[in-house]
């Protein structure tokens, strides 16, 4: 073979090779120099993340499992609203992030009542709490005075009833303020006054499956037994005893000190 065939043959091959880099690196790295592949303990760090709808509990995980108020909390959907980072370990990173609204087929009524659209955005509540009344006795509940209407209870009769027994009244006409009647009835149903409760999905067909299913027939012996009572203690027992006839007060040993509220403080130290 002649040595100029030799000499383009190399360097094609160069070309080849750097052309495979070059698609390599942008595999790797898209715009602005940003990696587009998932790197796992990127810098060392485990990074946990809390997703979920809102008001669904994350920043409540998150400070349950911090050992204290790290994050901001409220029963407001909607409420986190930056990404926020915390580190429970030198090597273990928690991170909050804002809920997030995915397209649902739920009805809006639905939705306000699971605590995940804002109670303060709607501008018309009567249907909300026309949903609410078609599934639970809400006269009785709340108790209202009968209804004016003989065709029955409406949602407006409701709000309206509710009003003039809260003494909700409007700041110049003095009449029932029907719609802020209309946002604490929902309100109640949001933080669990108001009990609502559907069967899961498919719940009707399968229901004599379900009630005798062992899950069921445990759950229901831990039900009616109750919460465990705590273990005898002969000494405590003595000493309240010793405290009443004496007057006296037990004595309480205080926690100790420096102790830190985080249960997993101690997960990053060294201990060679």
């Amino acid at each position: 073979m002649a040595p100029e065939e030799e000499e383009e043959e190399e360097e094609e091959d160069e070309e080849q090779s750097g052309g495979g880099q070059e698609e390599e690196e942008e595999e790797e790295y898209g715009a602005g120099g940003a990696p587009t592949q998932w790197e796992r303990y990127r810098h060392g760090v485990l990074t946990i993340g809390c997703v979920g709808l809102p008001n669904a509990g994350k920043s409540s995980v998150l400070n349950a499992v911090l050992g204290r108020k790290a994050v901001s909390v409220s029963r407001t959907p909607g409420h986190t609203r930056y990404f926020q980072t915390h580190f429970l370990t030198p090597n273990v990173r928690l991170c909050d992030c804002p809920g997030l609204v995915f397209p649902s087929r739920a009805p809006r009524e639905l939705q306000v009542l699971a605590g995940v659209y804002p109670i303060s955005q709607l501008q018309e509540p009567y249907s909300a709490v026309g949903f609410l009344a078609s599934r639970l006795p809400l006269p009785s509940l709340l108790g209202l005075r009968p209804p004016t209407n003989p065709a029955g209870w409406t949602a407006w009769d409701i709000c309206e009833a509710w009003a003039e027994k809260r003494g909700y009244r409007t700041a110049r006409a003095a009449r029932h303020d029907v719609y802020r009647a209309a946002n604490s009835i929902l309100r109640m149903a949001a933080s669990g006054q108001l009990l609502l409760q559907m069967e899961p999905p498919g719940y009707s067909n399968q229901c004599a499956h379900w009630r005798s299913h062992p899950d069921t027939s445990g759950l229901r012996s831990l039900l009616v037994s109750g919460p465990t009572p705590p273990p005898p203690d002969g000494r405590a027992d003595s000493t309240s005893a010793s405290g009443d006839s004496e007057g006296e007060e037990p004595d309480e040993s205080p926690p100790p000190a420096g102790r830190s509220a985080n249960p997993f403080a101690l997960l990053g130290e060294d201990e060679c």
